[in-house]
């Protein structure tokens, strides 16, 4: 049976939602004269507007449907979503109502949504904007009076972003998150994987069995094509630490078998439907560890929060620092800029995964120790963000490290590239 998304694009029924703003990405196009004419990706984690308050607490508590929740892409200039939505400016944490007809029905900003199946976020339904209504974002003072329609809709998405906050049972876990880490080995080396666009890197024993996780990422719809084969894991269940909560950095949890059932060590954020669905699983379990300290140190690990700006899930998850078995240590910062962790760094890395799948960043790049040093980019190649940035890494070769690539680029083949020993 077709999801509500498909059913409502075959018979041209108008497609509801309500929507968290989690991420809003420019597709730079230098050669265009007009900068205002670069389009913007927005990402929404979203759920089925057609249900009370009630049936969407269930849902996103995992009493109800999962297929109801649905990840959303639109495509359109910044100039052209302030227009449609009437929100002055745009943020990671916003609340939308957005209204979906299929493809060709109407002219309208370009949409891709897909809806939460057995293996995740897998089906891509190409649609159109009808409307999309800005109702408030999170922080915002009481609500002014508005007409009874809007004033429903917005009754209905507070009550699901009240249900979306992060996992009391689960908040200020510092300690716990030490012990785990603390008895964590060393690896030998870590592994950036060939998982398309999208980010999920292992750390191996000398015999290529996993330690731990960093990330656990797969490549949702809308980046299905940069895909590769699913990662098969010699050992299931061990802990993940997981960078941020985007969804190219969690949706292996659905995609990949063995992530599901270990420890997760993760930032304290603000959360959209589908994430807190997997957060709620999680903690019930008693298996997911929030972190809001400055700085956690356990073993070979040690994890720096970075403090961005609020709201922004990149700029404000985990940098991991890992000591290898030969004392190299290697950076790991998700999506956050290197400058938001350069004042906390014990060290000089050795090596580096590249930040935010190669794209433009903030600052400057961390510089190598000893003046050299390996910097793996994991990219999907063909991905939609344009990544990597070809200013980026000019940043990273000038600073004196050499880069390789998850996929076929500059003439070598796509697959996981080693950091170590």
């Amino acid at each position: 049976m077709g999801s509500f998304l498909a059913a409502g694009a075959e018979f041209g029924d108008p497609i509801s939602l309500i929507a968290r703003l989690v991420r809003s990405e420019p597709l730079i196009n230098e050669r265009l004269v007009r900068k205002k004419a670069n389009r913007v990706s927005f990402e929404f984690d979203t759920i089925d507007a057609r249900m009370t308050a009630d049936e969407a607490r269930d849902t996103i508590a995992g009493k109800a449907d999962r297929s109801r929740l649905a990840l959303l892409k639109v495509l359109t200039t910044a100039e052209h979503f302030r227009y449609l939505s009437g929100a002055e400016e745009f943020r990671d944490g916003q609340w939308y109502s957005i209204t979906l007809l299929p493809r060709g029905e109407r002219p309208g900003a370009f949409a891709w949504a897909s809806s939460l199946g057995d293996d995740g976020y897998e089906e891509n339904v190409p649609l159109v904007v009808d409307d999309i209504q800005y109702l408030f974002a999170e922080g915002d003072s009481p609500f002014a009076p508005v007409g009874a329609a809007v004033g429903s809709l917005r009754a209905l998405a507070q009550a699901i972003a009240d249900a979306c906050k992060f996992p009391e049972n689960a908040i200020k876990k510092r300690r716990e998150a030490k012990v785990l880490l603390g008895n964590m080995r060393a690896p030998h080396e870590i592994i950036v994987r060939d998982v398309g666009q999208a980010s999920f890197c292992s750390a191996l024993d000398a015999h290529g069995n996993e330690l731990f996780h960093l990330d656990a990422g797969w490549p949702i719809s809308y980046n299905k094509k940069t895909a590769s084969s699913k990662p098969k894991l010699k050992v299931s269940d061990v802990p993940v630490i997981l960078s941020h909560w985007d969804w190219d950095h969690l949706h292996g949890y659905h995609s990949i078998q063995g992530l599901a059932g270990g420890m997760w060590v993760t930032p304290v954020q603000r959360l959209g439907p589908g994430a807190k669905r997997v957060a709620n699983a999680l903690a019930a379990n008693d298996r997911l560890l929030g972190v809001c300290s400055t700085s956690v140190l356990g073993g070979p690990v040690r994890l720096i929060r970075c403090k961005g700006k609020a709201g922004n899930l990149n700029q404000t998850g985990l940098s991991v620092q890992t000591t290898l078995q030969s004392g190299k240590t290697v950076l790991f910062m998700g999506d956050a800029d290197y400058d938001l962790v350069r004042p906390k760094m014990s060290v000089l890395p050795d090596f580096i995964v590249a930040t935010h799948h190669g794209a433009k960043f903030s600052g400057s790049v961390v510089l190598p120790y000893g003046g050299g040093g390996r910097c793996v980019v994991s990219v999907g190649k063909g991905n939609g963000y344009g990544h990597p940035s070809s200013a980026a890494i000019v940043s990273h070769s000038s600073a004196g490290w050499l880069i390789e690539y998850t996929c076929q680029w500059g003439g070598g083949r796509r697959g996981g590239r080693y950091l170590g020993p």
